[in-house]
């Protein structure tokens, strides 16, 4: 006997077949992605995962890896995770902090922890339980499932020498790092990532940040905009998730949830090393198309450092999740600081 159930009049369904006298249930999931699949350590993180699960399970649990557009805007994706009508979604919750502000914290913290440290508390510092928090009240379970090294900073049409250039300056800036920016004068606006190469070409915003150096070679900025900058003080690191309905999440038995989590953490190492690895050979291809690669000068990292500092405290002010989470981050760092500090060489 054999019973199939499907979500009704979304844009994807969820597929449980039981087979007589089978052991387990075959899975069929669509996730969207915010992501192009061939971005390295990012987009392909996910690519990774939904791979490496098929291939882990003889195809019983098939995750279908789903570019970004082709069911919902990638500014949707939560919204249709939320409501069924996406089994899952791949992509960064930091995009979703007009509706939550605190999960940011999730996605990455300026100045904030290094990878090592942001996956300690995430797993033994009680931030994925937060994060599960959070979510579930839109009826959504979050995975940590990919991991970006430290980013780019930015792509600006003129060199930025004083705090002051900043003032009315048009960029793109995601996440809390956003926030930042505005702080310190720019007129910040949030992009999808295929919007900002032609906007950038058109003059309509002066700069932008987006991802790693082998994310931003493919996005073709180096082409159109010379002054690249670092360090990327807005996110030393940044985690990636899976996100998925909480319906479809709890009809899994535990054992495939359990491969479902695994199989992101060997998506986390993927992009960690792989992130890594990549990034000389677009440095260089920058270089050799005139790109001046600038460090940010002292004054302007400590204005960076102050104003994230204010954005962290105020954000914990005007919001109770913001503020339990900044604790819980702020406290777990207190923790574990010292004994990292006498480790490093």
């Amino acid at each position: 006997m054999r019973t199939s159930i499907k979500a009704i009049g979304g844009a994807t369904c969820l597929l449980l077949t039981l087979t007589s006298g089978a052991s387990a249930q075959d899975i069929r999931w669509n996730m969207q992605s915010a992501f192009n699949g061939n971005w390295p350590a990012l987009g392909d993180s996910g690519v990774y995962f939904a791979e490496k699960i098929g291939e882990a399970t003889d195809g019983r649990i098939s995750i279908r890896f789903t570019e970004p557009g082709r069911l919902v805007p990638p500014g949707q994706i939560f919204d249709a995770v939320s409501s069924g009508s996406l089994d899952a979604g791949y992509a960064w919750s930091g995009y979703w902090i007009g509706k939550m502000p605190a999960v940011g914290m999730f996605a990455s913290v300026p100045f904030g922890p290094e990878t090592p440290e942001y996956l300690s508390w995430l797993y033994y510092g009680g931030g994925l339980e937060l994060w599960q928090e959070l979510y579930a009240r839109h009826n959504v379970v979050p995975i940590p499932c990919g991991i970006q090294p430290p980013e780019s900073s930015g792509w600006f049409r003129s060199e930025i020498t004083e705090v002051g250039d900043l003032n009315g300056l048009k960029v793109r800036y995601s996440g809390i790092a956003g926030e930042v920016m505005r702080k310190l004068g720019a007129s910040v606006t949030l992009l999808a990532g295929g919007d900002i190469f032609p906007n950038l070409e058109r003059g309509v915003i002066d700069g932008a940040e987006f991802s790693t150096p082998a994310v931003d070679v493919l996005m073709g900025f180096h082409t159109i905009v010379k002054n690249n900058y670092y360090p990327g003080w807005h996110q030393p690191s940044s985690i990636l998730e899976v996100l998925v309905n909480k319906d479809r999440w709890e009809a899994l038995p535990a054992s495939d949830r359990t491969l479902v989590e695994l199989t992101c953490h060997s998506a986390m190492m993927f992009g960690m090393t792989k992130g890594i690895a990549d990034q000389a050979a677009a440095l260089e291809t920058f270089r050799e198309n005139g790109v001046e690669i600038r460090e940010w000068p002292e004054e302007m990292m400590e204005a960076f450092r102050s104003a994230s500092a204010e954005v962290m405290e105020e954000q914990a002010a005007a919001d109770e999740d913001f503020r339990r989470v900044w604790e819980s981050l702020k406290q777990f760092r207190e923790k574990v600081g010292p004994s990292l500090e006498l480790s490093r060489p």
